[in-house]
Order: C-alpha cells, then structure tokens, then sequence
C-alpha cells in the first residue's frame, strides 16, 4: 500500500492540514499529482530540478522548476513543503530538509526509506540495493538518478532521531511537533528484472508475508513518512523577540560562581 495518499488524508481529518492550504511539492512528479488529487487538495503547485520525461502538465496543478536544495522561494511561502522519494536523490539530503523547512510556514512532510534493521539486513544480503541502478537500467542511464542526472544515486536512509536533530539545528529557536507514518511496499519490478531466479523467488515470497509484516513490525518497512509542524512554542530561554531570557537562565545557572573559579 503507498501510503501517501493515506498520510495526507490523515493530515486533514486532524486539522492540520487544510484542503485549501498551499502546498509545495519539491522534487516531484506524476506520483505527487496523484496522491494530492486523492487526498482532495486544490492548492499545489509541483516542482522539481527539471521536467520528468519531458512532462510540466500536472493539471489541474501548476508546476514550476526549482532546485530542492536551494529552493528561489521566500520563507515562510508556502504553508506545506512535501517531498516524496526525492530526499535521497540529491547531494546532501538534510539541506532538502532545512530548505522545506525554511520555506513552509505550518510544517514539512517527507516520504523516504527508514534506515531499520531489516533495511540493513535486505542491503547486507542483496534483497535492496544502497545506490538505485533500476531507472537509470531502464532509461539508458539518461535521468532520474544523482540530482535527476544519469548517475545512480545513493539511497538514503532516515531515522526519526535523525530528522529531528536536522529540525532542530536549522530552527533551534522554536519546539516543533514531529510525526511519524509508516508501511511496506513491495518493489515488485525490481525483483521480476533479476536474472537470478533465487532472487525473483525471494521476491516472490517476500510479497506474500508483507501483509503480517506489517501488523508485525511496521516500523521496519520501506515506506516512513515523517514531518514536522513548525514553531509549536518558543524556547523558553529565549523572549518573543528572539534575545536571550536572562531571567530564566538565572534561575539555573549564578553568573558569580563561575566568576569565582
């Protein structure tokens, strides 16, 4: 099950979302078009480095080109920043993160692999694979891989533990409120291309068991969406115009006492 459309809907039943919030999609495509069509959103526009396969028809969507690392947008420009499997298809995927997060106005939602245990354990006995040669295979090496270039890109792998340190770096001024989604989807077309009939079997298999996996254990599968809401409350150590809280900093630390040393 993809659970992109499903996290979206999730979004709006709590209210954080609203369907007529604008919404930026960065690194996106035909997958985001659709997900956001299901989830009943009206408000999106689709961006991306370039135009996939050729195509910047998303009707009834607007789409323009930008770079997910260095998004040409204001802060605070959009109320909603969402990628979608395309964190790890740039150079440094935690810029992607801080450049969503500076540009959204209510929160971020990504959808990437989790970096679980049984990722690990797939990747050390070849079930999936740490750079992704599958489109480039497809497409004569022509797109879709490092910063949408015909060079495979590394697959990387997130923690919730992770994002939030990157959160909390890039906008320590504030608490946010993080959350978290997640869900198996089998990559059938990769294990029907492999020559090795032991791995198609493997694929074969795994495809029957994901439904107890993830009733099991869904925090191990391929699918993990996190997000942040932005600016939940104020750090407490620091005023409403950002200075330092000096009164609140006395009640923990005496100024005199490291004088003394």
């Amino acid at each position: 099950m993809n659970i992109y459309p499903h996290v979206l809907r999730s979004l709006r039943t709590s209210g954080r979302l609203s369907d007529q919030d604008s919404i930026l999609v960065v690194a996106g495509g035909e997958t985001d078009r659709q997900a956001m069509l299901e989830a009943g959103l009206r408000n999106v526009t689709i961006s991306n480095l370039d135009a996939q396969d050729g195509q910047t028809d998303y009707s009834p969507y607007q789409w323009i080109r930008l770079d997910a690392e260095k998004i040409d947008q204001p802060e605070n420009s959009y109320d909603w920043v969402v990628v979608h499997a395309g964190l790890h298809h740039i150079a440094v995927p935690a810029m992607g993160v801080c450049e969503m997060f500076r540009v959204a106005r209510k929160g971020i939602l990504c959808f990437e692999a989790r970096d679980s245990l049984l990722m690990k354990a797939a990747v050390a006995i070849g079930l999936t694979p740490d750079y992704e040669m599958e489109h480039a295979f497809l497409t004569n090496a022509s797109n879709g891989g490092y910063r949408n270039g015909p060079i495979p890109n590394y697959i990387y792998r997130w923690t919730e533990r992770e994002f939030e340190k990157v959160v909390n770096c890039f906008a320590p001024t504030h608490r946010h409120t993080f959350f978290y989604s997640y869900g198996f989807r089998f990559p059938g077309e990769r294990f029907l291309m492999m020559k090795n009939p032991l791995y198609r079997f493997a694929g074969a298999v795994i495809s029957k068991v994901l439904g107890v996996a993830e009733i099991v254990v869904p925090r191990q599968g391929n699918q993990f969406a996190f997000g942040a809401l932005k600016n939940t409350s104020l750090q407490p150590w620091l005023t409403s115009e950002l200075t330092f809280n000096e009164s609140f900093a006395s009640k923990k630390y005496d100024r005199a006492l490291h004088n003394k040393k």
